[in-house]
């Protein structure tokens, strides 16, 4: 039955994060269906957590002829559902989360055509399904070695968690990074597919960092960015009331940082529900406010997206709950009365 090796599929994709849950049900199946022919699900399936070439792979499949697996294998990164990696001589492939990693590479490009528009169809009625199946039931468990609840401090790396950075940790970024990709806006580009436009700007705000970034260039996902590129992009989007929004992965999948709307990134709108939105995040800084410098004038309540912010009296205060601190309030901020702090500590939920 096809519907088993999709359903296996699942729990593949589960086991490498569960940042964006795979959940069988017939969306699901339609959305899987696009990005993997029953064969491709079948080879998914078998690979490990991790990386192995062709040869490592047909050993474990046994009876699979390696050179007809290496095709497979390469149409699968040319999807970008699998990554690709030279070492040693030898070419490694590595299956993709939903996120981050498959969803970006499907729209990351920025084309228009009709399996673009087919996918963000197909996106839609699963993102639908799934929430509605979330409501009534918890969602799958990741793998054995994924993070779980806890209280950690701010720099341990949890895997199925992004992390929210201010400006001045994403100049900081940048610097250190050799390689920087960059593309579509994912959220608001499939925004425009479905006819339901944002008025941020999009271009060049999916942003890869290290290795990633070139296997993405090299498969003509994203294009290579200079340093001074990718900080006009982010002085952009910091103008446009846009979080930056890392995942926190190390290069264990690609390291992402997305410049998210509160309108169309489901991450923000899902934590703006939340009656404490810094647990959806990794939230390591926090906005303070220097009362004797506030003027009153309320301009950083209308760009927070959380609500973390509000007038008291002649004065803005914060919800410490609800402030994420991603500092885009500050960017309007007359007087600098609004400064970034660092959370001793980290809630969070995995």
């Amino acid at each position: 039955m096809i519907e088993d090796v999709y359903n296996r599929l699942a729990g593949a994709l589960n086991a490498r994060s569960v940042a964006y849950p795979s959940i069988p049900c017939d969306e699901f199946y339609a959305f899987a269906r696009e990005l993997f022919t029953p064969e491709q699900a079948e080879i998914a399936c078998s690979m490990p957590i991790g990386s192995a070439t062709a040869e490592d792979l047909a050993s474990k499949m046994k009876g699979t002829n390696v050179e007809d697996l290496r095709k497979q294998l390469e149409e699968m990164v040319n999807k970008g559902v699998v990554r690709s990696r030279e070492k040693d001589g030898k070419r490694y492939y590595e299956l993709l989360p939903i996120v981050p990693g498959i969803l970006e590479f499907q729209f990351m490009h920025g084309r228009v055509d009709e399996r673009t528009k087919r996918l963000a169809q197909l996106l839609k009625s699963y993102g639908k399904a799934m929430k509605n199946i979330m409501m009534t039931a918890p969602p799958p468990s990741a793998a054995a070695d994924t993070s779980a609840t806890k209280k950690v401090p701010v720099e341990e790396e949890i895997f199925d968690l992004s992390t929210i950075l201010p400006y001045d940790e994403v100049m900081k970024l940048i610097d250190k990074t050799e390689y920087i990709a960059a593309g579509t806006c994912v959220c608001r580009h499939q925004g425009d597919l479905l006819d339901r436009p944002c008025d941020k700007p999009k271009n060049n705000l999916c942003m890869i960092f290290g290795p990633s970034a070139q296997f993405a260039n090299s498969h003509g996902f994203v294009r290579l960015l200079s340093k001074e590129e990718a900080r006009k992009s982010i002085d952009e989007a910091e103008k446009a009331g846009l979080v930056h929004n890392f995942a926190n992965s190390n290069d264990k999948f690609i390291d992402l940082l997305c410049n998210c709307c509160g309108c169309h990134c489901p991450f923000l709108r899902g934590a703006a529900r939340s009656p404490v939105p810094n647990k959806a995040f990794i939230a390591n800084w926090i906005v303070k406010i220097d009362d004797d410098a506030c003027t009153g004038c309320g301009a950083c309540v209308d760009r927070c997206w959380m609500k973390a912010l509000k007038m008291d009296g002649d004065l803005a205060v914060r919800d410490a709950n609800r402030c994420i601190g991603c500092g885009i309030c500050m960017y309007v901020c007359p007087t600098d009365a609004m400064k970034m702090a660092r959370r001793e500590t980290a809630a969070v939920t995995g």
